[in-house]
């Protein structure tokens, strides 16, 4: 339907006026809608559907012999049943993880037989959107996996089957959680359109709904579970050609014959190691009883394998200018890094091994400890060349010129005191001091910035 046809209902709901066209489908537009109020404007997103889509459909049941009263009963009692599933998305408000309802209107056509339903509920980003400008890394898609498994647990308290789970029917929010849409709406509407005659809507549905067998909550795991596959697979759902090979629509159809068929095991996605293919093929394992028994034990499944990337994990490596990575201390401290980056990298020094102090003109870095080395005899030098001793320093390295504080060496140091020692135990002690100084400042830099 063309955006005109509902901007003559505006302003909607009050004042709620139609901007741009989102998406259509099969059964119904989605628009993008605002409204401005004292400075501010708000977004939300509108599904528009119409019953009938067509004049032909109305012909087509009075070709049945159906008097029009009769038709007029028979797409009245479609629109009933379109708002019914919106009832229960409105029951569903509330959970993170379920597309939130606003509200809803059924506008009836000033001529012939036909309504308009108009829903309003939060505006989010398609999953299938989200996929084609964002990569989906394993662990997004087990996220996915679980914040869709706990919609359906709470569908699932309210005896709720939702028999249509597909990546047109997951959306994504601005912080990064995917939700479930369209209880129900699709299935009502395509009775009056026949789009169940359409092969494409079968690729992700169980086998058990498209034989026409009884069938419980373990269609939905399936339906999940094959979503999670196809994005595990580069986008390409069970026995299509592995990308980047083109598909043909004979691909298509056979892929789906060998899926539902269930005369051969689904291949394990490409993308997935081996516990997370464990748990995918068992979601769309073709028998029901080999299926999950329940959500909760996907849940916590899904929940044992994610990781948590939104929490830097800093490696003490980064801390030392001599490592590989060639990061210095400074730049984690430095205005480029997040308070909490901040604070982990501060909390592993006090784990860090022994360090002595690399002296630097600019910047004070803490440097990886070398071991000491073995005790060598001094050598014999003259009056005029000093030398002292700095800890774990090795032999050959040449130390600061302290000459007019240190006294030079004996030609018998055997009658010498252990002084040797003591200066040691003196400069390891001044050494330690030095650097909790230092990271008393620091911390208390990081405190007030």
């Amino acid at each position: 339907m063309s955006i005109e046809k509902y901007k003559a209902h505006e302003p909607l709901f009050g004042n709620w006026h139609i901007v741009d066209t989102l998406g259509a489908g099969s059964y119904g537009t989605v628009f993008e809608i605002t409204r401005h109020d004292f400075g501010t404007t708000y977004k939300a997103a509108l599904k528009a559907i119409t019953i009938p889509q067509s004049k032909s459909e109305v012909d087509s049941i009075l070709a049945d012999g159906m008097e029009e009263d009769s038709v007029t009963a028979y797409f009245r009692q479609m629109v009933e049943e379109v708002v019914g599933e919106v009832v229960l998305m409105s029951k569903l408000t509330g959970n993170s993880h379920i597309v939130s309802y606003a509200d809803h209107t059924v506008i009836p056509h000033k001529s012939g037989i036909g309504w308009d339903i108009l829903i309003r509920m939060e505006l989010l980003t398609p999953l299938v959107q989200h996929v084609r400008k964002a990569s989906i890394t394993p662990n997004e898609v087990v996220k996915l996996g679980l914040h869709i498994c706990r919609a359906l647990e709470l569908c699932q308290k309210h005896n709720i089957i939702h028999r249509d789970i597909k990546p047109e029917n997951i959306f994504i929010n601005d912080n990064g959680e995917y939700k479930l849409g369209d209880f129900g709406i699709s299935r009502t509407i395509e009775k009056t359109t026949g789009v169940l005659s359409q092969r494409g809507t079968f690729t992700y549905m169980a086998p058990e709904v498209f034989n026409g067998k009884p069938y419980g909550s373990s269609v939905d795991i399936y339906s999940l579970g094959v979503v999670m596959y196809w994005l595990l697979n580069q986008n390409r759902a069970p026995f299509l050609p592995a990308f980047p090979q083109p598909i043909t629509p004979k691909d298509r159809e056979m892929a789906f014959i060998r899926r539902i068929g269930g005369r051969e095991a689904i291949p394990p996605p490409s993308m997935a190691d081996v516990r997370l293919a464990e748990i995918v093929l068992k979601m769309c394992a073709y028998e029901r009883d080999k299926r999950y028994d329940s959500l909760a034990l996907l849940r916590a499944d899904l929940e044992a394998i994610l990781h948590v990337d939104d929490m830097p994990v800093v490696s003490t490596s980064v801390l030392r200018p001599d490592s590989d990575d060639g990061v210095a201390f400074r730049n984690i401290t430095g205005g480029g890094a997040s308070d909490n980056e901040k604070t982990v990298a501060l909390s592993s020094l006090f784990t860090m091994p022994d360090a002595d102090v690399q002296k630097n003109t600019t910047t004070p870095l803490l440097k990886k400890a070398e071991a000491p080395p073995k005790a060598e005899a001094p050598p014999k030098t003259n009056v005029s060349e000093s030398t002292t001793s700095t800890p774990y320093a090795p032999p050959i390295n040449k130390p600061p010129s302290h000459k007019k504080y240190m006294r030079p060496y004996q030609e018998d140091e055997s009658t010498k005191p252990d002084t040797h020692g003591h200066a040691k135990k003196f400069v390891e002690l001044a050494i330690g001091l030095a650097v909790i100084a230092i990271l008393v400042i620091i911390l208390i830099i990081v405190q007030v910035s």
